[in-house]
């Protein structure tokens, strides 16, 4: 049987720990809502990289996901996309088998980082 002070220290210790849970998930709360103020700032250059991918994707893309990218007969829209930038270049890179061909030979790592950033924009 549990006295007292086995008592007492075991209520400072639920007491202790709930304190330290809600100091937690406040501190969370408060960097959470400060982080999402805070808007990227695009890098030196990124209007122009952007127009370069738009470019890109007009000479490659266009006639396929359509003009403005909001797909066609033959590709889905690529407006709002929910994958990843990583993704979004493995798949121009690589294509989709019997759907879409690879672009890894017509176009250079830097210039598929720029169809990248220019698709990034249509969200």
């Amino acid at each position: 049987m549990l006295n007292a002070r086995e008592i007492n220290a075991a209520k400072i210790a639920v007491l202790t720990s709930v304190l330290t849970l809600t100091v937690t998930f406040l501190a969370g709360r408060i960097y959470w809502q400060h982080a999402a103020k805070e808007e990227p700032k695009p890098a030196a250059g990124f209007d122009t990289l952007v127009a370069q991918g738009r470019s890109f994707f007009a000479k490659s893309c266009a006639h396929c996901h359509g003009r403005d990218a909001d797909g066609g007969e033959d590709a889905p829209s690529l407006r709002k996309l929910s994958i990843s930038p990583g993704h979004m270049t493995l798949v121009i890179q690589s294509g989709i088998k019997d759907e879409m061909p690879s672009f890894a030979k017509k176009y250079s790592d830097t210039d598929v980082q720029k169809i990248v950033a220019y698709l990034q924009t249509l969200k």
